[in-house]
């Protein structure tokens, strides 16, 4: 048959019909064929060729599946190769399921439009793009927040945290983290929520938020977004979290921030090592240390700790009164006397606070002097 079909004597159609293999066997076979004809010899075909899978692995997907909603086979299989480290394709995965699972499994859906390729900064550090994501992570009488920050370039989530509200100082500790671990980058990139700032500032004196002002002072350009499409790289991974983690906080039973942040950091520093993106094809990390060897970096040391205190802080103006105190949280602070009548106020949210002058000044945004210092 492979010769007819080699001479031309048979097409294609007829020699997979009569052999009852697909076409790209076909080629395949003949092609072994062609190499050796002498030394050939036919396989038996057909058949589940991959040994039967682990009890444990068998065992864990029956177990997760009803609570993995929406059906994510991704998800599971990088859950064995996690756990178990049983590697099997999202394919072979969906297969296996729908054959001993198919209560639980759904048929195999259309696929999806094509992804849309995207610029991309050219160094790490160039551009991280931040923004939140309200959804329910898990029952609770307000939706949980998800605050992540990714390197443009690279793709690596550089920080990540569940928060019960969106604030400006939720923001503020989550960019803290990540330029703590990592070094501040040249700019920020988020979409026009007010908190953010709905344009770029320009300069000191077209600050619109607490968060650009901040970003200033530490010499971060801040840039907006024109619309959630152009900030898709991290839509996506919201995307990805959201058919993911609330799978998984549903199968471990969490309900809380801490054991939900616990989970969150578990899984961005798997998605960072094994994730391959479709566009460059290397997972983040390896395309974070890629950048670091060829010196592609933009990053900057990490600023004073200090300084961190004085610009992630929330910036409030208050009166003096001639008695040399000011008015906060529903009582009354002494400070150091001064003659200026306007103070400002340097707030940790139920930690501390500092008293000073006036706001810090370019070009060198430093401490001013310290007129007081209080606990919360």
């Amino acid at each position: 048959m492979l010769a007819d079909f080699n001479a031309g004597r048979c097409d294609v159609r007829s020699a997979s019909s009569r052999l009852e293999i697909c076409r790209s066997q076909l080629y395949a076979l003949r092609h072994r064929w062609l190499t050796d004809p002498s030394a050939f010899s036919p396989l038996p075909s057909g058949g589940d060729h991959a040994a039967p899978w682990p009890p444990q692995a068998a065992g864990f997907a029956r177990e997760f599946l009803p609570h993995c909603r929406p059906l994510n086979f991704a998800l599971l299989a990088d859950e064995l190769a996690r756990r178990f480290d049983f590697h099997r394709s999202r394919a072979a995965v969906a297969a296996w399921c729908r054959v001993h699972l198919p209560e639980l499994a759904a048929p195999k859906p259309k696929p999806g439009p094509k992804p849309r390729r995207r610029w991309q900064a050219g160094s790490i550090g160039e551009l991280w793009q931040h923004d939140s994501s309200p959804h329910d992570w898990w029952p609770a009488p307000s939706k949980p927040i998800l605050l992540l920050t990714l390197d443009d370039h690279s793709r690596k989530i550089v920080a990540g945290c569940f928060v019960p509200s969106e604030t400006t100082w939720a923001h503020f500790a989550c960019a803290r983290a990540a330029i703590t671990a990592h070094g501040a980058p040249r700019a920020y990139y988020t979409d026009g929520l007010s908190l953010f700032g709905a344009v770029p500032h320009t300069g000191p004196d077209d600050v619109r938020s607490q968060f650009q002002r901040a970003l200033l002072g530490l010499g971060i350009a801040h840039r907006v977004a024109p619309d959630p499409q152009a900030k898709g790289k991290i839509e996506r991974r919201f995307g990805t979290f959201q058919n993911r983690l609330v799978s998984l906080l549903s199968a471990a039973a969490i309900a809380d921030f801490e054991p939900a942040n616990a989970l969150l950091a578990e899984q961005i520093a798997w998605h960072n090592a094994h994730h391959r993106c479709r566009t460059t094809g290397l997972c983040p990390d390896t395309a974070w240390q890629s950048a670091l060897d060829e010196k592609r970096s933009k990053l900057q040391p990490v600023p004073p700790s200090a300084l961190c205190d004085l610009h992630f802080a929330i910036h409030l103006q208050r009166r003096c009164s001639n008695d040399h105190s000011i008015e906060l949280l529903g009582r009354r602070w002494p400070v150091a006397p001064t003659r200026l009548k306007s103070l400002t106020i340097i707030l940790h949210p139920e930690r501390q606070f500092w008293v000073i002058p006036h706001p810090p000044s370019p070009p060198a945004f430093a401490w001013p002097t310290v007129l007081a210092h209080y606990s919360l």
